[in-house]
């Protein structure tokens, strides 16, 4: 139930149980030290009375005087009533309030002569009392020695005491409580504005901020902590709406290629060789299409952490598989594919299909921008605990100012535009993603008229040497998913 109740109100009243419990265990040790301190001074009290009766007994050696010696002095007295008896049944003197029924024997007698025993007793007709009694040794008897002295004045002093506690007690947890929800409030305010600014940021607010009075104190760590976030999620929306323009972009020019080609063959009646080149030309942009789609497809796969299947796989037999592929490709356009020395035999945790589609990409892109009868090589080794594979080209290379760039979506180097095919500008952006997905990292070398080095690095452990594969089969067409550079 106080679950459901505000924070204030969670503050306030957790504050005012808090002060409530202190403000009774004070009360309570307040009323048991008073108590305390006064019995110890009526105890001090009777001790001193009893320290007079037994003075006068020690001075006088006759009973007889002993006896009209203690009447006379003791018989009367405004704070004590006072007993001396002789073996418990004859009394020696009896002070007046108790002249008839005497005191009450004590509970438990003095072990020895000189020592006092203080208890709270009831007396008949003076009501509760506190009372000492000591045995004192004479020469001709032991005698008893009691005093008592009410504790109506105690129990009022102690009344009045609780009356206080119980008077001022509750007002003063309701001025804390009052106090404590006037701080609580001030004190969540800044809260309820951040909360009023957050409610005004939306998807086309992105760029508000909350405001942070006291950036060192909690409240400001959180408004830190939001406005991070906030800052993320505007980078990310921002990131959407040009990936988002760019795919429309790219989807609208191939899809206006293809309604010119078709309304200029329709204009006319042409010779079937004319309307074969249209078809061909049209059956091009309709491929670059299909890759553009399976390259957004598979991006928004990886954007939307799919989990990948992993398994216990042989990297090198990933490589030399998607190498036997590509080299058809590179034989049909004029360019040079080699290993550049054994595949280094080693077992990687990931997913099959995925890194052969990085492997694909990469020998992909490093054919495209390579001139005709440049050279690939591919290379792939085992340095301690991380598997390297390498693809390296001897093309023109990429300017520097484009190498941070070469990694966003649709982004192309205008300077280097493929050499043949087309290009959707996703297959780095692919690459980078399957890389990250299984905990590895790519980089990119590449300086220009040096070539371009593409390294990805995976964690990895030796393993046995490759099995023997049958060649690769010949192509007679390009994958539907190459040319993503």
């Amino acid at each position: 139930m106080i679950g459901r109740l505000p924070i204030r109100w969670r503050l306030t009243l957790w504050y005012g149980a808090v002060l409530a419990a202190v403000l009774t265990i004070f009360a309570a040790t307040v009323d048991l030290l008073m108590a305390r301190v006064l019995r110890h001074g009526t105890d001090q009290g009777l001790d001193h009375q009893v320290a007079v009766i037994e003075e006068q007994i020690l001075q006088m050696r006759e009973p007889v005087a002993l006896r009209e010696r203690l009447a006379l002095l003791f018989h009367r007295h405004p704070a004590f009533e006072m007993q001396v008896t002789e073996n418990d049944d004859r009394a020696w003197l009896r002070s007046e309030g108790v002249e008839k029924q005497g005191l009450p024997r004590p509970a438990v007698l003095p072990e020895t002569p000189g020592e006092g025993v203080h208890e709270d007793v009831e007396v008949p007709g003076v009501g509760p009392c506190r009372m000492c009694s000591k045995v004192i040794e004479t020469p001709y008897a032991f005698l008893l020695v009691q005093t008592a002295a009410s504790t109506d004045a105690n129990r009022k002093h102690l009344g009045e005491l609780r009356r206080v506690f119980l008077a001022t007690g509750p007002i003063l947890l309701v001025a804390a409580l009052g106090c404590g929800y006037l701080r609580a409030r001030k004190g969540l305010a800044p809260v309820e504005r951040m909360a009023a600014e957050a409610d005004q940021i939306t998807a086309s607010r992105l760029d508000r901020r909350l405001a942070a009075p006291n950036p060192d104190d909690e409240l400001g760590r959180l408004a830190r902590t939001l406005n991070g976030m906030i800052a993320r999620l505007e980078l990310s929306f921002g990131d959407v709406q040009r990936f988002t323009a760019d795919a429309a972009h790219e989807l609208r020019t191939p899809l206006a290629v293809l309604r010119g080609e078709a309304e200029v063959t329709l204009l006319s009646d042409r010779e079937p060789a004319e309307y074969r080149r249209a078809l061909e030309s049209m059956l091009e942009e309709i491929e670059h299409l299909t890759r553009l789609t399976e390259d957004l497809l598979s991006l928004s796969r990886e954007d939307a952490q799919i989990p990948p299947s992993f398994e216990d796989l042989r990297l090198d037999e990933v490589v030399r598989d998607a190498f036997g592929t590509m080299t058809a490709v590179a034989a049909e356009v004029d360019r040079r594919l080699v290993l550049a020395g054994e595949l280094a035999p080693c077992l990687v945790r990931g997913d099959r299909e995925r890194l052969r589609r990085v492997v694909v990409n990469l020998i992909d892109n490093a054919l495209k921008y390579t001139r005709a009868g440049g050279l690939v090589q591919v290379s792939l080794a085992l340095r301690g605990d991380e598997a390297v594979m390498t693809v390296a080209d001897d093309g023109d290379g990429i300017p520097p100012e484009h190498l941070p760039m070469i990694f966003k979506r649709f982004y192309r180097v205008d300077a280097s535009r493929p050499r043949w095919g087309s290009s959707t500008g996703l297959g780095l952006p692919i690459c980078r993603t399957v890389v990250l997905s299984h905990g590895g990292t790519i980089d990119v070398q590449s300086a220009p008229g040096a070539g371009t080095r593409v390294e990805v690095v995976l964690a990895a452990r030796p393993a046995g040497p490759p099995r023997r594969e049958e060649p690769a089969a010949s192509w007679r067409s390009r994958p539907s998913y190459l040319g993503n550079g």
